[in-house]
């Protein structure tokens, strides 16, 4: 988040929309990403050149960004307990290959990436076709609002972590299957 935060006002320039400061930016945590793209003053159809602008700026990432501590290890155990992973995200799969890094990538069966903002149900459906997966046994774990949407329309449960994007009390009151509120949380929970 604090890479996000850092390029936002420059692409906002860059794309015509609203530029915001630290107390916008948090307020916006408690929003929906419908509601966030009308405050900025976003048109849907600036949405996929934004987008693909941004991955294209996550190419040259710092390397000092890195997944939040202990998820390499949560990870680890989940897929040491049996259970299947994937990633599905609207990134594309070469920025999540390099923000995992090698050794945590390896331990995803899949990767659904590269879809747009509001297609991760789609991608979640694949999924669940490709490997006969039942709904009742898939989990989509993620930090928005929109994932618990993306998550409702494809029929399966979901986990929202409170150290993402969106804040935990919004996502409590949209009302997931699991709160993880500590990384230590996903093993304890899941495995």
């Amino acid at each position: 988040m604090p890479w996000f935060n850092s390029i936002l006002n420059t692409v906002a320039d860059k794309y015509g929309f609203r530029k915001i400061d630290a107390s916008e930016r948090d307020r916006l945590r408690h929003r929906e990403a419908s509601e966030i793209l009308k405050f900025l003053g976003i048109p849907l159809w600036k949405l996929p050149a934004i987008m693909a602008h941004v991955r294209t700026l996550m190419q040259d990432i710092d390397p000092s960004v890195r997944l939040f501590d202990g998820i390499p290890e949560a990870l680890a155990r989940l897929k040491a307990g049996g259970l299947r992973l994937a990633v599905v995200s609207s990134n594309s799969i070469e920025n999540v290959r390099r923000v995992l890094g090698a050794e945590t990538a390896a331990l995803f069966d899949d990767f659904e990436c590269g879809t747009d903002l509001f297609g991760k149900s789609a991608k979640i459906d694949r999924l669940l076709r490709q490997h006969g997966t039942a709904p009742e046994r898939f989990l989509l774990v993620g930090d928005e609002m929109r994932d618990i949407d993306a998550a409702r329309k494809a029929g399966v449960r979901v986990g929202s972590v409170a150290w993402g994007y969106n804040h935990v009390e919004a996502l409590r009151e949209r009302g997931p299957d699991e709160l993880f509120l500590t990384v230590a949380d996903l093993p304890s929970t899941l495995a």
